[in-house]
C-alpha cells in the first residue's frame, strides 16, 4: 500500500493509500464542520446545506445528479456529524474522474435555489419527525443533549424543528460563508487509485476555493451528569448511559478501545452474555465508544421491558464494578485483542472503510498512521491499564443516564 500526501496553495490536502488489487476507488471531501460549530440560531445548518447540495448546481439539475451517480455504477452520498461534513463516493477506479467532478461541483457550486431549498426543508423535517419516531435514536439524542448540555456539542445534528421551519437562504449562506474553508477540507482517496492524477483532477477545480472570514474557534465541552427522563407510551424502555472518555489524539484510546468492546462491543462480551444470555432481560444491549477532537464517550445502549429495567440496570453497574475492581483475564483480553486486529484487517479490504482512516488520521493527527501501528498499539495493552482507565471513567457520579419511554418509579445508578 501506497500513501501519498500533497497540500494545494489554499491549504486543502489531499491523501491517498493506493492498492492496485482493488478494482474500485473511494474518494471523500471532508470539511471540518459539523453541528458542533453552530450558534445556537444556527443549529442543523451544516446538515441542511449537505442535503442542499444535491438539489443542483450550475451544470446539472437534481435529475442530473441522480442520474450521473446511478450511470457512475457505484454510490455517491453524505452525511454530517458533530465535527465533520464529508461528501463521498465509490466507483470503478476508470471513473475516478466523473466521480471527482460531481463532488467538486456539489461541494463548491451548489444552487440553493429557493423552491429546492422549500422542498428541502420538508424532507429534512420529515427525517426529523422519523428520528422522533425511532426512539433508539431518540433516546441518544435526548443524552447527548442533556450530557453536554445546552451548547453546540450537545445540540441534535439534524436540527430542530422550529429552526429547520424558520431557515433562511440568507442565513444558511452567511454560515456556509463562514464554514466552509480549504485549510480545513482534505480530500481523501483509498483503492485504485494514482495520487498524481488525483491531484491533477483536484486542483483546476479546488484552487480557487478561499475563504477570508475569520475562523471560528470551538467551543469546550461541559458535561452535566444525572438521569434524565422522558415519558412515552412505548412497549419498552429505551436507556442510553454513558460519560466522557479519551479523545481521538489520546493515547488512552487503545486501552478504551478495548474497555468498550469487553464490555459489551460484541457477542461474547460481559454485557451482552450477562443481560441476554444469561438472564434473557434485553433482545438487544451494546456499548460504543466515540472519539471526537478534544473528547469521547463511552456509552451504553438497550431496550427493555418496563417491569425489566431496574435489574438491568442494576446488572449493567455490577458489570461495571467489575471492571474496576478486578484486572481483565489473560484469556479475555487476549480474545479481545483477536477480535479487533482481525476487524481492522477486514475493514481494510474495503476502499470505502479505507477512506474513512485515511480522512480520520489527517483530520485527527496530521499524518497517516500505518495499520500495523493502530494494531501494535492495541496489542501493547496491559490488563493493568485497561483496570486503571476503568477507575478513572467508571464513576457514576460522572455519568448521565437517559431514559425514553414508561417509567413507573425512580431509578439510579452506582457503580
Amino acid at each position: 500500500m501506497d500513501f501519498q500526501k500533497s497540500v494545494l496553495t489554499n491549504g486543502l490536502r489531499v491523501v491517498t493509500e493506493a492498492d492496485p488489487h482493488f478494482h474500485s476507488v473511494a474518494v471523500g471531501v471532508w470539511l471540518n464542520v459539523g453541528s458542533r460549530d453552530e450558534a445556537r440560531e444556527e443549529n442543523g445548518f451544516s446538515h441542511f446545506l449537505e442535503h442542499l447540495a444535491f438539489k443542483g448546481t450550475p451544470g446539472r439539475s437534481a435529475l442530473d445528479i441522480a442520474r450521473e451517480i446511478d450511470q457512475l455504477g457505484g454510490s455517491c452520498n453524505a452525511f454530517t456529524s458533530k465535527e465533520n461534513t464529508c461528501f463521498h463516493g465509490k466507483v470503478l477506479a476508470q471513473h475516478l474522474p466523473r466521480a471527482v467532478d460531481l463532488l467538486s461541483d456539489l461541494v463548491l457550486h451548489p444552487c440553493y435555489h429557493p423552491p429546492d431549498l422549500e422542498k428541502e426543508r420538508q424532507v429534512i423535517l420529515e427525517e426529523i419527525a422519523a428520528q422522533e419516531d425511532n426512539p433508539e435514536d431518540q433516546v441518544q439524542v435526548q443524552f447527548a443533549r442533556e450530557f453536554w448540555g445546552d451548547a453546540p456539542f450537545g445540540r441534535p445534528i439534524l436540527g430542530e424543528e422550529g429552526r429547520i421551519s424558520q431557515a433562511t437562504r440568507d442565513q444558511l449562506l452567511a454560515y456556509r460563508e463562514i464554514a466552509y474553508r480549504p485549510e480545513g477540507t482534505i480530500v481523501a482517496a483509498g483503492g485504485r487509485v494514482d495520487h498524481q492524477e488525483l491531484l491533477e483532477l483536484l486542483t483546476p477545480r479546488f484552487q480557487d476555493f478561499h475563504n477570508g472570514s475569520p475562523l471560528r474557534p470551538r467551543g469546550p465541552v461541559t458535561t452535566h451528569p444525572g438521569v434524565y427522563r422522558q415519558t412515552r407510551d412505548l412497549e419498552q424502555v429505551y436507556l442510553c448511559l454513558g460519560t466522557r472518555g479519551p479523545g481521538a489524539g489520546d493515547l488512552r484510546r487503545y486501552p478504551a478501545t478495548l474497555l468498550q468492546l469487553i464490555l459489551g462491543g460484541n457477542m461474547s462480551s460481559r454485557l451482552f452474555q450477562v443481560v441476554r444470555e444469561e438472564l434473557g432481560l434485553a433482545y438487544n444491549i451494546y456499548s460504543f465508544m466515540s472519539f471526537f477532537s478534544d473528547t469521547g464517550l463511552l456509552g451504553v445502549c438497550a431496550g427493555v421491558s418496563p417491569k425489566n429495567l431496574e435489574q438491568l440496570l442494576a446488572v449493567t453497574c455490577q458489570e461495571l464494578k467489575k471492571l474496576k475492581a478486578g484486572a481483565v483475564p489473560a484469556e479475555e483480553l487476549h480474545a479481545a485483542k483477536e477480535y479487533l486486529q482481525g476487524s481492522i484487517y477486514l475493514h481494510a479490504e474495503d476502499c470505502d472503510h479505507r477512506m474513512m482512516r485515511l480522512a480520520k488520521n489527517e483530520i485527527h493527527f496530521g499524518h497517516y498512521i500505518p495499520l500495523e501501528e493502530i494494531i501494535a498499539g492495541l496489542l501493547a495493552v496491559t490488563r493493568e491499564e485497561i483496570q486503571d482507565l476503568a477507575r478513572e471513567l467508571l464513576d457514576s457520579q460522572n455519568w448521565g443516564l437517559a431514559l425514553l419511554g414508561p417509567m413507573a418509579g425512580e431509578v439510579g445508578i452506582d457503580f
